[in-house]
């Protein structure tokens, strides 16, 4: 995300291989697009990860008690380092008010995920054990043919 995204240029959504998923394609080229103006460093893009990856709003979550306060420390440690930068003070309220942006593209991503997965359950049972694993709590791998 902290690089140019003049790449962008060429993606032409009619014409992509993706049709269908134009919004998502452009929330996610529009959220590159913001979090570069935003110019964090790569320990600002780490800590912003790693607190929008712990989130503890997940449903399937036994410990979000757990998880909400480390995700706070990993807030704390973010506005240290954005201070450390002599960042402007707003910088932390400009990506945290990316957080529903983010959201939006994540429930996105699954309502596209789930209707590949019944277009295509062959293919999508092949998933990467990465991508599985990341996704696996909520959508459903198992064949339709069973049911």
């Amino acid at each position: 995300v902290g690089g140019d995204v003049g790449y962008v240029k060429w993606w032409h959504p009619p014409l992509s291989p993706l049709s269908g998923c134009d919004d998502l394609i452009g929330a996610v080229f529009e959220l590159g697009r913001t979090l570069c103006r935003l110019q964090l460093s790569d320990e600002e893009l780490a800590l912003f990860t790693a607190a929008v990856l712990l989130s503890p709003d997940r449903p399937w979550l036994t410990e979000s008690r757990k998880v909400q306060k480390l995700q706070d420390k990993i807030y704390v440690a973010l506005q240290h380092e954005i201070q450390k930068k002599h960042s402007t003070e707003d910088k932390l309220s400009k990506m945290v008010s990316k957080l529903p942006l983010m959201k939006t593209i994540c429930n996105l991503h699954l309502d596209k995920l789930e209707f590949f997965r019944l277009l295509h359950p062959e293919t999508a049972m092949n998933f990467p054990p990465l991508y599985k694993e990341v996704f696996n709590s909520e959508l459903q791998y198992s064949d339709p043919r069973e049911s």
